[in-house]
Parts: C-alpha cells; structure tokens; sequence
C-alpha cells in the first residue's frame, strides 16, 4: 500500500500520543509543517527538497544492528527511501534486510519508535543536492541469525559504543 501524505500525518500524530521518546513537539510540528508545504509526493524521485525514509532498530541482546553509512562512513541504523507503492514499515524491512543480509519482522501492528528530521548534504556522486529526509524508526525483531550477502558492513553496537543520537533506544530494553 503506498504511503501519502495522510498516512505520514497519522504516524506523527501516533508518536505524539503514545510513545515519550519523541521529546520534542517542536521536531514533530516542524515535520508537519513540512509535508503541509510540499505540494509533491515525498517520495525521493518526485521531491527534490523532501524525502521519506525509514530505519530499523533492532536489538540482539543488548546490542543494535548498525551499519556503515556508505557515503558519510559513520555508523547509522539501517534504513532507506520508501519506494512507490510501499509503506513505511515495509520500507523499514526492506532496507534492513537489503543492507544487513538479515531479515526482521514487526512484532507489533504499529512498531514505530520515532521520527526524525535528517539534513543530507549535498552529494555530487549521487546527483543529489541538499534535501531532508523524515525519517520514521520502527523497532523490528531478528528473525534469521544467519545473513545472506549484506550491501554494507555491519556492526552490533552497544549504548556505550553507539552515536548520542541513538542512546535513548537502549533504554526500552527490559535489563
């Protein structure tokens, strides 16, 4: 099912009601701000100033899966533009499987963890220039240990190892 502007509304207004980890109202107001203003779709290929992604977290133990950002060589959750025609959960699977060689499932009927609002710079390689990128996370359960050919290297990280940006993640863990 694809993913509209309607649908990205409600997932804002899920996070705004039911999980405390978006600490800032500010970021989530700014977001609709931005999806009121476009008047193209937010997909990558339609909207050169706004795009719509999606990350996995996803825990082994007490460690998250992450990846190597191929162009900012920082490690970053695995995630990915949502295609035409698809939602963003699946997105957020896809990408993980695509860039892990693993495979993850929702437990949940609505996983969604955060939002986040991402600043790309500009990058000639990829004929891109300075975009955002909304940014849904979903909390998503390994379910294959052994992966098949991973696009990028992969790392499991722990709360001391991983980004700031990352940190508040860890806390949902029940240990």
């Amino acid at each position: 099912m694809e993913t509209s502007k309607g649908d990205v509304i409600r997932q804002l207004d899920f996070l705004e009601n039911h999980f405390t980890l978006v600490d800032d109202i500010q970021k989530l107001n700014k977001i609709r701000k931005l999806i009121v203003l476009t008047n193209e779709n937010l997909l990558k290929f339609e909207n050169e100033q706004l795009h719509l992604s999606a990350s996995a977290v996803v825990f082994v133990k007490d460690k998250i899966l992450f990846i190597e950002h191929p162009y900012l060589k920082t490690k970053l959750l695995p995630a990915g533009h949502v295609e035409e025609g698809e939602n963003i959960l699946a997105a957020a699977i896809r990408e993980f499987t695509e860039e892990t060689g693993y495979f993850a499932v929702a437990n949940d009927d609505n996983p969604l963890l955060d939002v986040n609002l991402i600043k790309i710079p500009t990058n000639l390689t990829k004929g891109e220039f300075e975009h955002y990128h909304i940014d849904f996370r979903y909390q998503l359960t390994l379910a294959s240990q052994f992966p098949k050919k991973a696009e990028l290297p992969t790392f499991l990280l722990s709360k001391k190892e991983a980004a700031p940006e990352f940190k508040k993640y860890f806390d949902m863990l029940p240990f």
